[in-house]
């Protein structure tokens, strides 16, 4: 019985033995601490470099597919913008685009108005005053007017003076608040902008 004791304690050492031999070998394989399996120098001279590489190297691709959507949408407006230059240049006028322009413009300034359309068509009665917002355009189309204070008249350049009387077909824009004009015997006008008749 001793024997057989014997002979299982002496099984069991040499298999412990074994297996703390066996931690050794597969430690002393796998690196040690004077020794690591991946040492600091390698981390810096090869991993880090190429991880920067590598992150260098997808910001640059990024960069470009953005450079080639950039230059895409620019040459999509571009062409967009020469289409509708060769279009005014053959005189087809685009009258949604001009309204929505004009519309722009008159919203800068909300205008005490009786009209707030792009342009209108008005008859002025005999001994009337339109006084209009800065910016008003003007044009006279039938009966008589004079200006009350400066109006610059686009159609030639020049401006007329308080007192002046208003050509017909000529566009005049005001520049000031309260700018505008008479009519003694009545007038139609074609406006636009923020004006009162008083």
């Amino acid at each position: 019985m001793n024997n057989k004791k014997w002979t299982i304690w002496l099984t069991c050492a040499l298999v412990a033995v074994l297996m703390v031999a066996g931690l050794g070998v597969i430690a002393a394989e796998y690196g040690s601490q004077s020794d690591p399996l991946v040492t600091l120098s390698y981390i810096e001279q090869v991993l880090l470099p190429q991880a920067k590489k590598d992150v260098d190297q997808q910001v640059e691709d990024s960069m470009e597919d953005f450079e080639d959507l950039l230059n895409a949408k620019n040459k999509d407006i571009q062409k967009y913008i020469d289409k509708k230059l060769r279009s005014f240049a053959s005189g087809d006028v685009d009258e949604a685009l001009v309204e929505e322009i004009a519309a722009l413009i008159l919203e800068e300034g909300e205008p005490s108005s009786v009209s707030n359309a792009p342009w209108a068509v008005i008859t002025v009665p005999a001994g009337a005053t339109v006084v209009c917002e800065p910016g008003v355009q003007a044009v006279l189309r039938s009966g008589q007017a004079s200006s009350t204070a400066v109006l610059v008249d686009l159609s030639n350049g020049e401006d007329l003076t308080a007192g002046k009387a208003l050509a017909l077909n000529h566009m005049y824009v005001t520049d000031a608040s309260g700018e505008g004009f008479f009519t003694a015997q009545g007038c139609t006008v074609l406006i636009s902008g923020g004006y009162t008749v008083q």
